[in-house]
């Protein structure tokens, strides 16, 4: 989430008057760190299944008091530090940032608790400060605008759904098959097919049209340009959920999803309209990408070569920032186009204008990927 859009949201629920399912408001930061450990468990465990806020600076009646002066104020590091010296169960903790901003021209905190699907966290041994203390096994969460009392464990049908959502038994089956794709080892493959060993309702099934297709731009990036096609299709109980084409690349050496098409220019010039293949990290093509990733020698060696010519955006705020950047600035990428000195003539394709295309796309390919280095370097500084 951006700066801005955290902003927006932040603002919106403190013109709501109230707290809520995920965010609660303290005017100072906790004196006592009991406290602020059941706050941050029972955030982390919150039944809204999505990252929660503790928002510092903003009193009981919801006035923004700011935390500018607050003797108990703490930076990001110390908070992690906090949690890592805590015995959690598994060694698995929240994950929290830390956000200042400027609301009323005050400053306020916002703690992050990031959602996660390894709920329920719980600490394996007690932690005291003074009279409070927080207690091994029990486990904490928030209902409504409500924490689970410090001295008490949640009711069982909320444990239940924390552990459900361990286990993505909460999710409808195409997310239970996304998160298990992650895990190759789950997976057995039986000619074309291929069903998670836990669950074989699911399977993820690969019918090839077995004829030499049309190359894409990429596919001349190859040792052989040789391309075919089919279509993978995700199924639970044989019902089909999800469907994407696969390409087959340098004679059969390497499979994947097809990269999406991505578009930048300024709609009204052909010219200086640019299209481009990406994939996005987390996606469920970029998951089943890795999946049929082999680690073949010759396999990695054509996934580079892919790899030269494609965009991978770490997620769709990244893509959507990048692509406005270069709208802005389209005669950066104009100029990085025009530079590139290789204009790929060992192209073979049935037409001049074929070509012509062909060899633009892997020069735009490149230097896209160029300028997202250059951009997330800017970002870093």
């Amino acid at each position: 989430m951006g700066s801005e859009t955290l902003k927006s949201e932040i603002e919106s629920v403190i013109s709501f008057k109230r707290e809520g399912e995920y965010w609660d408001f303290k005017e100072q930061y906790h004196s006592n760190k009991a406290d602020l450990l059941h706050d941050i468990i029972c955030m982390a465990n919150n039944r809204a299944d999505r990252d929660g806020y503790i928002i510092f600076g903003v009193s009981d009646n919801y006035e923004i008091k700011g935390i500018k002066n607050d003797e108990n104020r703490k930076n990001q590091q110390n908070i992690i530090d906090f949690l890592k010296g805590k015995k959690f169960s598994g060694g698995i903790r929240p994950t929290i940032e830390l956000v200042t901003m400027l609301i009323e021209e005050k400053q306020i905190d916002v703690l992050i608790i990031k959602n996660s699907d390894d709920t329920p966290y719980f600490i394996i041994e007690d932690f005291n400060d003074h009279k409070r203390r927080v207690r091994a096994n029990y486990i904490y969460t928030r209902i409504g605008d409500t924490n689970t009392d410090i001295d008490k464990s949640a009711d069982i049908n909320h444990i239940e759904y924390l552990w459900r959502k361990r286990f993505l038994l909460n999710r409808p089956p195409l997310e239970q098959i996304k998160q298990k794709l992650r895990f190759k080892d789950e997976w057995k493959q039986e000619e074309d097919t291929y069903y998670n060993i836990y669950n074989p309702e699911f399977t993820v099934v690969l019918e090839s049209d077995h004829e030499i297709g049309h190359p894409e731009f990429y596919s001349y990036l190859m040792t052989n340009q040789s391309t075919m096609y089919g279509t993978l299709e995700i199924k639970c109980f044989g019902t089909k959920l999800y469907n994407r084409q696969f390409v087959v690349l340098d004679s059969g050496r390497y499979i994947t999803v097809i990269p999406k098409w991505g578009y930048i220019g300024n709609g009204f010039s052909l010219n200086e309209t640019y299209s481009y293949k990406y994939y996005v990290k987390d996606s469920l093509d970029y998951i089943l990408h890795k999946f049929l990733q082999s680690d073949d020698h010759e396999a990695m060696w054509a996934r580079n070569r892919l790899y030269s010519g494609i965009v991978i955006f770490n997620n769709e705020e990244e893509m959507e920032r990048f692509e406005e950047y270069l709208k802005s600035n389209i005669s950066l990428l104009n100029e990085l186009v025009d530079a590139e000195e290789n204009f790929y003539d060992w192209i073979e394709t049935e037409t001049k204008r074929e070509k012509i295309v062909n060899q633009k796309r892997i020069k735009i390919g490149k230097a896209l990927k160029n300028l997202l280095e250059e951009y997330r370097n800017k970002l870093d500084v």
